[in-house]
């Protein structure tokens, strides 16, 4: 067995104890990583990759599936397949991988959470849910007012994409909270493939580039490019990736933005209150503007026309990989938005 191959099966059990006793430790986490090396390392990725007009990362995946295949079809064209060598090489490729990824950007999940930064409670009750519910719906219905001339009309985003990543980078903010690294965007090579995934965009953990599905509705596509950025700062959760897109989004000068931003906390309003009263998430949704409606209903059009028999089997292990790195609600912790949203709202109306 190679040198190398021994360090890197060596590391492997010392990697997943490490992360055991870092989870414990989050004031560390807090301290040295997130705020100290990750904003250091983010620059020096920025600086090499910022200006190349495409996407590091989407082909350094496509690299490493290329290799992986490559791999498998050597493996079965040999007469006799030598177990020990595959389970070596395999073991050796995943200690890489995990090294690199918990280096570049992984230990983020295991600092203080961002409700905890911010002294926010985020349980809340039935009638906190449709109270801010009802806030959300009167700033959409409000900006929507702005953005056409009846309330029966859908908004029509005129910018083109790229000039909406431009405006998104120029005002990105979240000043309830000092975050160091200054994020930035970038379309993905495979936003077909994506579309069919069920994913909009994405953070590459090893080249820090946020990646945008451009192939989504630009009602859509705004909020993603905020959501993606967040995690550039180095908030690895998706509930508070979340809160920060929105949070950005709606104190954006652009009413376009905005409006993403308010419109985008609707869904996940309108899901939380309907898993506790059905009825009565009907009955406060009856109050947006049919235009909003249709504006919605164009987002979920767009992801049932790619929906395919792959894309449960791809969420499942996503769903996992969310688990692994501490989401405990897996996908669902995306929903868990709603929690900072209330406590943001509540504080502001102080």
């Amino acid at each position: 067995m190679k040198k190398t191959h021994i360090i890197l099966i060596g590391l492997l059990p010392v990697q997943l104890i490490g992360l055991l006793f870092i989870k414990n430790h989050n004031s560390w986490i807090d301290v040295y990583y997130s705020q100290k090396f990750y904003p250091l390392l983010f620059n020096i990725y920025r600086f090499f990759f910022e200006k190349i007009p495409f996407s590091i990362g989407d082909l350094f995946y496509a690299i490493i599936i290329l290799y992986i295949l490559k791999n498998i079809i050597m493996i079965f064209k040999r007469k006799k397949i030598v177990w020990l060598t595959i389970i070596r090489n395999g073991l050796s490729f995943l200690s890489l991988i995990l090294f690199i990824f918990n280096f570049n950007w992984g230990l983020n999940y295991y600092q203080t959470p961002l409700h905890k930064k911010l002294y926010y409670n985020i349980n809340y009750k039935k009638i906190q849910i449709e109270k801010t519910f009802k806030i959300l719906i009167k700033a959409s219905n409000n900006l929507h007012k702005k953005l056409v001339k009846t309330d029966s009309l859908s908004v029509e985003i005129s910018y083109s994409k790229d000039f909406i990543a431009q405006k998104i980078e120029d005002e990105f903010n979240f000043d309830l909270y000092k975050f160091k690294p200054k994020p930035y965007l970038k379309n993905s090579l495979w936003g077909t493939l994506l579309s069919y995934m069920g994913y909009s965009g994405y953070l590459n953990p090893f080249t820090l580039e946020s990646q945008v599905n451009n192939k989504i509705p630009k009602l859509s596509y705004i909020i993603t490019s905020a959501h993606e950025m967040s995690h550039q700062l180095g908030i690895a959760s998706e509930r508070e990736a979340n809160f920060v897109a929105f949070y950005s989004c709606i104190k954006h000068s652009d009413p376009f933005i905005q409006y993403s931003g308010y419109t985008f906390a609707i869904s996940y309003f309108y899901s939380e209150l309907f898993n506790i009263d059905p009825q009565k998430a009907k009955k406060i949704m009856k109050k947006l503007n049919p235009g909003i409606l249709k504006n919605l209903l164009e987002i979920s059009q767009f992801w049932i026309h790619y929906q395919n028999s792959f894309e449960p089997i791809l969420k499942k292990g996503y769903n996992s990989y969310l688990i692994a790195n501490g989401q405990k609600r897996g996908i669902k912790s995306y929903n868990d938005m709603v929690g900072l949203v209330i406590a943001y709202l509540e504080k502001e109306s102080l």
